[in-house]
């Protein structure tokens, strides 16, 4: 495990670095525009006795604009190509961390902690993936601008911690043998919570990026 943490160590440097290389491309988005759900008057129908009819169009994809014009240079394509990953690969993680947490409550209050035996490595994969994922966002979402919209920059510098958050609370993991003993720390317990917490409000910022504000709205 001594290797595994040194590994995780250089990878968390190195998802630094990379995150630093995400600032640089020119191309990027300075925002990413959503699609509105405006309401449509149409035309006066004869069955509502003359009133116009507002309608509500279902949500489509987002407007191109400038900044998503295709870049000339092969580095601009790839990059812009890298960006597009994101939404695909920063729910591997969040799952994974979500069934930790999950097999964590179940193991309390079922009173088995053997089902946590597994979760550091759960973790560590977690953490890794992360490691990808947070990247990938930046080069998608471009550098930060004064008109970002504050769900946006929350998503931003969420996202950028949260892997290291992760990693955190996989160095408060006990070892397998431990964890099936029930030798977990409250500090581990509290960290879990607290990522946990955050990972949830992460996703639904997500999607409030992607699908505008409201889209959870019954």
């Amino acid at each position: 495990m001594t290797g595994l943490a040194s590994w995780l160590r250089r990878l968390g440097a190195a998802g630094a670095v990379l995150a630093l290389f995400a600032l640089a491309p020119a191309f990027a988005h300075q925002h990413e525009p959503h699609a509105a759900q405006q309401h449509v008057e149409a035309a006066p129908d004869a069955e509502s006795g003359g009133e116009p009819v507002t309608t509500m169009p279902w949500p489509t994809a987002p407007v191109m604009t400038a900044h998503d014009e295709r870049p000339t240079t092969f580095s601009g394509r790839l990059l812009r190509w890298l960006g597009g990953w994101h939404p695909a690969a920063v729910h591997f993680p969040i799952a994974l961390f979500l069934t930790v947490a999950l097999l964590e409550a179940i193991a309390r209050l079922r009173r088995k902690p053997i089902y946590t035996a597994s979760n550091k490595l759960l973790l560590a994969i977690a953490a890794l993936g992360a490691f990808v994922a947070a990247p990938l966002g930046w080069i998608n979402a471009g550098l930060p601008a004064i008109d970002d919209e504050a769900a946006l920059t929350l998503h931003r510098w969420i996202g950028t911690a949260l892997p290291f958050l992760m990693l955190l609370v996989w160095r408060l993991k006990p070892d397998a043998e431990a964890a099936a003993a029930g030798r977990n720390g409250p500090v581990y317990a509290i960290a879990l919570s607290v990522v946990t917490a955050a990972i949830l409000a992460q996703s639904y910022l997500g999607a409030e990026v992607t699908h505008g504000a409201g889209h959870m709205a019954f």
